[in-house]
């Protein structure tokens, strides 16, 4: 009842009318102050009274409502008051006869029907006693009064309830409207997630790169849900490292940060990754990146965790910038799909790049198993047979074809290690040290090569594929030494930081001059130290080569870890 009285006054001008009215009703006893001899009190103070209410009223008019609308009995001062003005001004010859209406009018305002009649009934006694202190009437003045008590009430209280349910039926569209409003804005949003999924599936379809599909969908995040600005970060299945950060719109101060290991010290976007959970970000170590860090933490961002069932694809990065329900609902769907093209994308990619791998290895074992694997094979069975069919004075032939037979039995064992390196393996430091042994050992042998190793840093932190190219360069280097230095033992140290690998293979054999050597014109013998200084530049590292004659050598190895040259989404 409150709630539509408050309405009530806001949006219609009924109380406007009653204000009129109350003012208007003194008109009768303005013309007529003059000629009142049977007053109780003077007339100028009547007129006084009631002209001092009606300014009361409509200077207090939103308070005194609101008391009403909360404390019905206010309203039967305002009869009170008017029943003493009709008893002082000559009862039922009194001008102020309509004034005296002004709170029933009010009654059935306020309360409709039930106000009507329960002022009437109220006011119905008090008349009477107005009519007992006034002057003589007659019998239809008095009945046409009383009548008009009972009759005026009722009628104004008909149009306050047609009035009322006017204002509700209102109310009612207006609810209506805005909850149409509300469905159709609701439409609209799943309508433009709709469309930004189907975008996503067709370029799912066609992307001609990775590329491609992550600025399609930081466009997506921005200029089609409308947030201001997003960032994407991939994960490299391959190396097992997150990396290749995009923003968008692109910013110039958005520093190029490197490649991380998929660790969870490696900060909280990267442990959300892990744990595949979303969170806010705040004053927290977002990312193991100084530059990178410092500038995510300029804003607040709401991170989604990308994945592809159980596999991490990447993670999403959207400014939290009016961020609701209903926004941050579209913005999960979009970054599902989101996960999907990526992850299918990568996925396609990694495949791709193994099965290629994969087969080039195959092949390669394939040919060196069916082609000088079983020359070699037949090879050392001829001339085990040739030694069995000499005669016994031909001692310096027999010398010869075992010493060959010994060859041939060495290469043999070369190509099956060549052959079971090709396959990958989980190496460790260990396993690292153990290959490296007894491969040397085979080199070299009847004649005993040891190597001092010494290495610090957590190796086995390093990607599979930076920990076989170190092995391949201390192979060599360390075959090298076996079977030109002359010596009996090298030292091998291996230091792993942050930032890079060091690997240097040292020995104090009869030493030679590296240009000489590594000379393609010259010497061919050195040609897996070209190969060492070939790879290590291919991998954005460095390789130095110290040596003098009679003064042993010295190979020094510098490699980054997080390289910066070609790789999946580069």
């Amino acid at each position: 009842m409150r709630k539509t009285l408050e309405t009530v006054f806001r949006t219609n001008r009924a109380f406007v009318f009653l204000v009129f009215y109350r003012w208007a009703s003194l008109l009768p006893a303005v013309f007529a102050w003059r000629g009142t001899s049977s007053y109780l009190i003077a007339p100028l103070w009547v007129l006084a009274l009631a002209l001092s209410a009606n300014v009361i009223i409509s200077v207090f008019n939103r308070p005194l409502n609101k008391q009403v609308a909360e404390r019905p009995l206010v309203l039967g001062v305002d009869l009170l008051f008017s029943g003493f003005i009709l008893s002082v001004s000559d009862g039922m010859n009194s001008p102020y006869y309509l004034y005296a209406l002004n709170p029933l009018l009010a009654g059935a305002f306020f309360f409709q029907m039930r106000g009507a009649f329960t002022a009437s009934v109220i006011f119905t006694p008090l008349y009477l006693a107005a009519f007992y202190f006034g002057g003589q009437a007659d019998v239809v003045q008095f009945i046409s009064q009383l009548a008009g008590i009972w009759l005026i009430p009722i009628l104004f209280a008909y149009p306050s309830i047609l009035l009322k349910d006017i204002n509700q039926a209102r109310e009612e569209l207006a609810t209506a409207r805005d909850e149409l409003a509300k469905k159709h804005e609701n439409l609209q949003t799943a309508h433009r997630q709709l469309e930004i999924i189907h975008d996503l599936t067709v370029l799912l379809q066609a992307a001609p790169d990775l590329l491609s599909v992550q600025e399609r969908v930081l466009g997506a995040v921005t200029t089609e849900l409308g947030f201001p600005k997003a960032v994407v970060g991939m994960v490299d299945p391959g190396h097992e490292e997150i990396g290749g950060w995009l923003i968008y719109p692109p910013e110039a101060s958005f520093p190029a940060a490197r490649p991380l290991p998929l660790k969870s010290e490696n900060g909280e976007v990267v442990r959300a990754v892990l744990n595949r959970q979303s969170f806010v970000t705040g004053d927290q170590l977002l990312i193991r990146d100084a530059q990178l860090d410092a500038w995510l933490n300029q804003s607040r961002w709401l991170v989604l965790p990308l994945n592809l069932r159980e596999h991490p694809v990447g993670v999403l990065l959207v400014e939290e910038s009016g961020l609701t329900k209903e926004r941050e609902s579209a913005l999960v769907t979009v970054a599902n799909q989101a996960a999907l093209a990526l992850g299918t994308t990568i996925l396609c990619i990694d495949r791709a790049r193994r099965l290629a791998v994969e087969t080039e290895r195959n092949r390669i074992a394939s040919d060196i198993h069916d082609t000088v694997a079983q020359s070699l094979f037949g090879i050392v069975y001829s001339l085990d047979a040739c030694i069995k069919m000499l005669p016994d004075q031909a001692g310096e032939v027999r010398h010869e074809l075992i010493e060959l037979r010994a060859l041939a039995n060495t290469a043999h064992d070369e190509v099956r290690r060549s052959i079971f390196d090709l396959w990958p393996s989980a190496l460790t430091i260990e396993l690292f040290m153990a290959d490296l042994t007894n491969y040397v050992n085979s080199c070299c042998r009847p004649r005993a090569f040891s190597i001092v190793f010494n290495h610090t840093g957590d190796f086995n932190s390093l990607s599979p594929g930076l920990r076989r190219t170190v092995y391949r360069m201390a192979q060599e280097a360390l075959a090298n030494s076996a079977r030109h230095s002359g010596a009996n033992s090298a030292r091998l140290n291996l230091t792993v930081s942050d930032d890079a690998v060091y690997l240097a293979v040292t020995d104090e054999g009869r030493g030679f001059d590296p240009a000489m050597a590594l000379s393609r014109g010259v010497n061919r013998e050195h040609f897996g130290l070209r190969g060492i200084q070939e790879r290590a530049k291919t991998m954005g590292g460095e390789c130095e080569i110290a040596s003098q004659p009679n003064a042993g050598t010295r190979i020094a190895i510098t490699l980054p870890i997080h390289w910066h040259g070609p790789r999946l989404n580069r």
